[in-house]
């Protein structure tokens, strides 16, 4: 099936088969191929908690306003940014990395490393908090057009309470939480909706 494909027929799924098993080897895969998405100077800063005790869960529920996929379906998953991925530490490993696997020469993996310390140096907290919204966002999406593909539903949630869920699942401060994803198989259709005619919202060289 084609992007385009899927992407017409993609549904927000709500109501799981809750005894539907979807495997680790298959979400590792998943997040494998999500993982190749679009990010910031190849930092590499998303993370994916995979929450599978049904307690956790259970705790996780009201937190999430009872969205009872929650509890229902296969796969729910934090997605969060790290910051601990801005560090000089973490960008000069990963440049040297693919130095060593002959993706560039020794003079294009410094320059590329050390433009990437340059820029993101001086950014504020809340800079930094953009761009790892940007980057697990653009991961995500990628997620759930996989997901799509291999036949299963999904479900992007931002309603929960950050505070509570941090609490819950004990998540520092390194990381940034972005947003909830049920997967599964779904019982019930999402229903359609309704998008803007697509010469409403293209501009061009100007925005009113």
């Amino acid at each position: 099936m084609s992007v385009k494909d899927l992407l017409e027929k993609r549904r927000s799924v709500r109501h799981y088969d809750s005894n539907y098993i979807v495997s680790s080897e298959t979400m590792a895969t998943l997040i494998e191929s999500a993982s190749k998405s679009p990010n910031g100077n190849n930092i590499q800063a998303t993370r994916y908690l995979v929450i599978d005790e049904p307690h956790l869960r259970d705790l996780l529920l009201p937190i999430a306003f009872n969205q009872q996929q929650v509890t229902d379906a296969s796969v729910l998953i934090v997605i969060l940014g790290d910051y601990h991925a801005f560090e000089k530490e973490n960008i000069i490993k990963i440049h040297e990395e693919g130095f060593q696997e002959g993706f560039f020469d020794a003079s294009l993996r410094d320059y590329l490393a050390g433009a990437a310390i340059d820029y993101y140096v001086n950014k504020s907290k809340e800079d930094l908090k953009i761009e790892l919204t940007r980057d697990a966002s653009l991961a995500s999406m990628s997620l759930l057009l996989l997901a799509n593909e291999a036949g299963l539903e999904t479900i992007t949630m931002s309603g929960y309470d950050s505070e509570q869920l941090r609490l819950a699942l004990d998540i520092s401060e390194r990381y940034l939480d972005v947003m909830l994803i049920a997967i599964g198989k779904g019982i019930k259709n999402g229903h359609k909706t309704v998008r803007h005619d697509v010469n409403q919202v293209i501009y061009k060289n100007k925005i009113k």
